[in-house]
């Protein structure tokens, strides 16, 4: 995620409007990921719900829940479908202030029977969902699956394992001042095994109420499967894929969604040739069906031997205006080009972008877009075509192959993004068709030493008419690549992973239009994943279920509960749990650290923008590891800005309290300390310019005395601190005072 410097407007031909939007599209080639789906808005002729209809649904679906709502709460939107499937959907949504709280919701409901496909609800009231929480996982799993019998012919659906209970993953911190939710994911079943790419979603607040509910579990009435009477033994099927298994070397970006850093990891990766094996035939499961050989292993083919010149270099404002004119062109009598507005975007890299957002309408509304130059070398690096969902195709039309595709999007990249493609290989993965767009995918990725690079692709699609449907460039700027030769043995590695083999069987369905019939396959999985790796430098797995499942747990005689969920929500780091001295100190840096994540997803500029970074401590600088965290403080008023911020220093139980207090915004009143009576036996040791922050968290009951004593000069353990922010979030949420720190 790079910072965005917001550096011009616009355009002297044309000025911003408003239309019937479609969402921008965003290209997405990943052979792996599902056929690209976009959403098409349908004009209000063609759908005749009424709004009372869909209410009625939503009361059904949720008897007495929503009495509190007139009709005149709720709003519809347009219907609308997607691509790959016709059937219409409607949207109801809903908002009230209550008391002074928002309460909104939304919900989907899914052809002429009106079954829900998405529902989405933000109460009033969720204190009882904030840790400690009401009702345990267990409690809330027992909600969703009577939630579940309410959908019919669900009867077979089996519970997935879902590793999500308090946190985002993705090293993202949730604020806990924020309700707790647990997810639940179903998947239908056919003759005891499950089906792939089939689920319903339900998520639970941690005070028993359902607030999320998501839907992709259809399956025709054509549907045919395997049976398991003729389906190979697992055993049979382990060891012919042990005796064709091969890893690969490859490196790995790894991005902190916290700090805004990539790092490059050398990592081991099983053969990306094939996906499972089919348990009837024993053929291989590849992205385009199944085959009889064994897939080869592709080596690295570089795109150009050399870099070639940029398209054109330094392009203009006015170059781009006239160069999306042209690029954009359409025939006048099918729909209106308009181009809204150019802006420019700068990255951390300090690279520039031009964004060219336009519309096309025509007469049953319109469909809006944006695509990307890069300023310096006047390339395309992002770009959707959205012709397609408006333009009538020649259904008549020659339809290329997939090697004249490759071809094309290889001939595409060298007209629009030339300067780029020396870094890039040719696709190692097998190539992705999806039979509703009528495209073929591919991924190209980067090479580094010799190795590609995963995390950094050029992603482009061809539609079966030669034409560009999307492209994607967004290359990272790695400053440290691991070296090859600190990589342990291949050998080693592949015993490593054949050992953790395991298989999966599931009936998949094949990506083919009017294919109706799901294959019974086994999925191999290592350690507990299907794309699991192994660290090339140190052997050892990168994801590991069992160290999930068995993760060390601090021990403490009064908060250990505390300790260990802010351990789980990643708040607190610690990499020696179980061994872990929670009645430590803490420093002010540290404790800075732990709070802010308690109170924020963790977002912080970690070097700002060198033209406008500022410096509030002259010990801080942009490249300190903690800049970000700190600026972050002065900007929600924690700290003031001073010469220096001792960082090392051990936080007393006074300044903490004062942190504390200036989080809920009541300094102004803190700053009176005339006005509060201390009855602490300890009073007199009390700096009198913390003693109205004192008196304030003793009150709210953040911070305990301990023997009628406040002990202001003592110094905050990490045991205090875990107690006393789980107290401060939910006062927060109390005061409604977090609405300014979710950065």
């Amino acid at each position: 995620m790079g910072k965005f410097k917001k550096l011009g407007i616009i355009l002297t031909s044309t000025a911003f409007s408003v239309g019937v939007l479609a969402p921008m599209a965003q290209a997405s080639a990943n052979v792996k990921d599902s056929p690209e789906r976009i959403e098409i808005q349908v004009a209000s002729t063609e759908t005749k719900v009424t709004k009372s209809t869909l209410i009625k649904k939503l009361r059904e679906l949720f008897p007495e829940k929503f009495n509190f709502l007139t009709d005149n709460d709720f709003y519809t939107g347009r219907g609308h479908y997607y691509n790959d499937d016709k059937t219409i959907r409607h949207e109801l949504s809903f908002h009230k202030t209550i008391n002074g709280k928002d309460i909104y919701g939304s919900l989907t409901l899914k052809g002429d029977d009106l079954e829900l496909e998405n529902f989405y609800y933000q109460p009033a009231n969720v204190a009882d969902a904030l840790y400690p929480a009401k009702y345990s996982k267990e409690d809330a799993q027992k909600i969703a699956q009577d939630f579940l019998n309410k959908f019919p012919n669900t009867a077979s659906y089996k519970l997935q394992d879902n590793e999500n209970d308090y946190d985002y993953g993705f090293n993202f911190t949730r604020p806990l001042s924020e309700p707790i939710t647990y997810s639940f994911t179903y998947a239908p079943t056919q003759n005891g095994v499950v089906l792939s790419n089939h689920y319903i979603t339900i998520g639970v607040l941690a005070n028993g109420e359902i607030v999320q509910v998501y839907r992709n579990s259809d399956v025709s009435k054509k549907a045919t499967f395997d049976s398991l009477e003729q389906k190979k033994s697992e055993a049979d099927v382990l060891a012919q894929i042990r005796e064709n298994f091969a890893v690969e070397l490859r490196y790995y970006l790894d991005y902190n969604f916290q700090t805004e850093k990539r790092d490059a990891k050398l990592v081991y990766v099983p053969t990306s040739s094939f996906y499972g094996v089919h348990a009837l035939t024993g053929q291989w499961q590849t992205a385009n069906g199944f085959v009889e050989q064994t897939p080869k292993v592709k080596g690295i083919e570089k795109l150009s031997s050399e870099q070639l010149a940029p398209r054109k270099a330094g392009m203009t404002l006015e170059e781009v205006e006239e160069f999306a004119n042209s690029f954009l062109k359409v025939d006048p009598d099918k729909a209106t080009l308009q181009i809204d507005m150019i802006d420019e975007r700068e990255t951390e890299d300090g690279e520039t972008f031009y964004s060219v957002h336009y519309m096309y309408n025509y007469e049953s509304g319109g469909t809006g877009a944006s695509f990307e130059i890069n300023k310096a070398t006047g390339e395309i690096t992002q770009y959707y075509d959205v012709r397609r969902d408006f333009m009538i195709t020649d259904k008549k039309a020659e339809t290329i192959t997939k090697d004249a595709a490759l071809t094309k999007a290889i001939d595409y990249l060298k007209e629009w993004a030339p300067s780029y493609i020396h870094n890039y290989a040719k696709p190692l993965d097998d190539y992705g068709y999806d039979s509703y767009s009528k495209q073929y995918s591919f991924s190209f990725p980067r090479v580094v030493n010799g190795i590609a690079v995963m995390g950094d692709e050029i992603y482009v699609s061809i539609g079966t008419d030669g034409s560009l449907r999307s492209l994607s460039i967004n290359q990272q700027k790695i400053d440290n690549w691991p070296s090859v030769s600190k990589a342990v043995a291949a050998d080693q590695v592949k015993k490593t992973f054949s050992e953790a083999l395991k298989l999966k069987l599931q009936y998949v369905k094949q990506d083919k239009e009017d294919s109706y019939h799901y294959d019974l396959v086994y999925t191999p999985s290592y350690e507990g994943s299907i794309f699991n790796q192994i660290d090339a430098t140190t052997g050892k797995w990168v994801n590991s279920v069992d160290d999930k499942n068995n993760k060390a747990q601090i021990s403490h005689p009064t908060a250990a509960d505390e300790l260990n969920y802010l351990l789980a929500q990643n708040v607190l780091e610690v990499k020696d749990p179980a061994n872990f001295n929670a009645d430590t100190a803490v420093t002010k840096g540290e404790a800075l650290k732990i709070m802010l994540k308690s109170l924020t997803y963790g977002y912080y500029d970690s070097y700002g923008n060198e033209e406008e970074a500022y410096q509030s401590f002259n010990n801080i600088d942009p490249k300190h590891p903690l800049y970000g965290l700190v600026e972050q403080a002065v900007r929600m008023g924690v700290l003031q800005p001073a010469d220096e911020f001792a960082v090392d220093a051990k936080l007393t139980r006074q300044e903490l309290a004062e942190w504390y207090i200036r989080v809920l915004r009541l300094e102004n009143a803190a700053k009176h300390s005339d006005i509060y009576k201390l009855n602490f036996a300890d009073a007199g040791s009390i700096d009198p310019a913390y003693a109205g922050y004192v008196a304030l968290v003793s009150a709210m009951g953040l911070i305990d005395a301990q023997q009628n004593n406040f002990n202001a000069t003592a110094v905050v353990s990490y045991a205090d601190l875990a107690v006393s922010t789980i107290r401060l979030a939910r006062a927060i949420h109390e005061n409604n005072t977090s609405r300014n720190y979710y950065y």
